[in-house]
């Protein structure tokens, strides 16, 4: 069998030819997750005079940028990813308070009104307060990682009067200083592949173990380790928002990353390449035409052709007008007549030309069972469902609606800690700039219904029993 290179620009990924000799071989990405064992890279940010040291990430301190592109380019991998995304998001910020009825001695919760606390509602309404949790959820998916940066005024005390999401992309943090046991700085860049970036705008980082209170030691809201309430000179930081991973002490490692490093993605982007090089490199033969030898000194006499090069024209327009009218859609249906002979003495039918259509035996159906197989393992990986998004291709993997409902219902209830960390900076806002105690944040949620009660879904906003919302 000749071996086919079936490369696709932006995939480097091969496929194997089904029940062939040989094996057209895989890319390896499996590393692509993996941090190198490399310095700190020394850079001189814009308004420092000294070099701060910050950890890269991946191979070129591109890695961010590089799964990126792999989410791209696989089908499963992006719909899982914009899946999460949106159970992460729900259907938005709600404002709540909560205090011990007297009478009843339990726990209340009732919704604010914007009239209520307008402060409140105008700061989330001018930071854009949807498009960060957007952000934030968005990073918090893919990477594990977040950076929200708090902009501060000069008031004294300082409040917080903006809120901005830095892209984790482009974010990088510094090595962890002897003398602190932190991370003193945040590197925002987006020439960090290029070696020794030179945009580089380092942010105060907030201690990552305790960052609320960190801000309010900065602010002087809580006293300082030389027990003295003091603001400190700066006015912009940075928090990160993550998800832990064991082992970690820089930047978060996803779980669902193990698809790249089992091999599992260069698998499932394989198949989708070998189809589309089979199908454009195969050739398709529709019919065979079978013309008998004397057929052409008939038409040339018919024609009155005499020499060469009449006769080969003559020869190449009649295959050309037979090709067109054979092929093409508008000459479905066509009828094609043609006079034969019956040979009295031999018995048999002598046509002059015999048109047999082929049987295509490529049906499509190749690798449906391996699509199946590895888009299910992705789906296992990233905690997502393959029924709830269709990822299943094959007959028979259809649900019902009740398992569809409790599917979702289950993905909303294992997402919460993704919810409750995009809260995290109005809770920060909440302390800074001396919100009322009793207020709360929480995410609404969609709650899909039975029809029995005449309608698909409702609002869960959390502060009544589902069944009563």
């Amino acid at each position: 069998m000749q071996k086919v290179e079936l490369k696709k620009p932006g995939y480097s990924t091969y496929g194997v030819v089904k029940g062939g000799k040989d094996i057209i071989k895989f890319s390896d990405n499996s590393d692509i997750v993996t941090d190198r064992e490399t310095n700190a890279i020394p850079v001189v940010p814009k308004g420092k005079s000294a070099p701060i040291e910050f950890v890269p990430r991946g191979r070129n301190n591109n890695m961010m940028y590089d799964i990126m592109k792999k989410i791209g380019h696989n089908v499963t991998v992006g719909s899982n990813i914009e899946f999460k995304n949106k159970v992460i998001y729900g259907d938005g910020v709600m404002v709540y308070r909560k205090y011990r009825d007297s009478g009843t001695n339990k726990i209340v919760k009732e919704e604010v009104l914007p009239e209520e606390h307008p402060d409140i509602f105008e700061f989330i309404e001018n930071n854009n307060y949807a498009l960060i949790r957007h952000e934030v959820a968005n990073d918090l998916a893919i990477f594990y990682d977040s950076y929200v940066e708090y902009l501060c005024d000069n008031n004294n005390p300082p409040k917080i009067v903006q809120i901005k999401a830095k892209e984790t992309t482009c974010s990088r943090i510094s090595k962890i200083d002897e003398k602190t046991g932190k991370s003193e700085w945040h590197g925002y860049s987006a020439e960090w592949n290029k070696g020794t970036p030179t945009d580089v705008i380092a942010t105060p980082l907030l201690d990552r173990q305790s960052p609320l209170r960190d801000l309010k030691v900065r602010m002087g809201k809580l006293p300082n380790k030389d027990g003295k309430k003091e603001v400190c000179k700066e006015r912009n930081f940075i928090h990160n928002i993550r998800i832990n991973t064991p082992g970690r002490f820089y930047y978060c490692r996803p779980y669902w990353w193990s698809v790249f490093a089992s091999g599992w993605y260069d698998f499932s982007s394989a198949i989708p390449v070998y189809k589309k090089a089979l199908i454009k490199n195969q050739m398709t033969l529709r019919y065979v035409i079978y013309i008998k030898d004397t057929f052409w000194e008939k038409l040339y006499k018919a024609k009155n052709l005499t020499t060469d090069d009449e006769k080969t024209q003559c020869r190449e327009d009649f295959l050309k007008e037979m090709n067109d009218f054979l092929a093409g859609e508008e000459n479905a249906g066509k009828a094609f007549v043609s006079e034969f002979r019956y040979d009295k003495i031999k018995g048999f039918e002598d046509k002059d030309i015999i048109i047999s259509p082929l049987t295509n035996q490529q049906i499509g159906g190749e690798y449906i069972e391996d699509s199946e197989e590895v888009s299910n393992t992705i789906c296992y990986a990233m905690g997502v469902h393959p029924s709830i998004i269709g990822a299943s291709p094959g007959k028979g993997k259809s649900i019902n609606g009740t398992e569809a409902r409790e599917l979702f219902t289950i993905e909303q209830a294992l997402m919460k800690m993704y919810q409750e960390a995009t809260l995290e900076p109005l809770y920060f806002a909440k302390a800074i700039n001396d919100w009322p105690k009793d207020i709360y944040f929480s995410i609404t949620n969609c709650q899909l219904t039975t029809l029995d009660q005449g309608t698909g879904a409702v609002k869960n906003t959390g502060l009544t029993p589902e069944t009563k919302e």
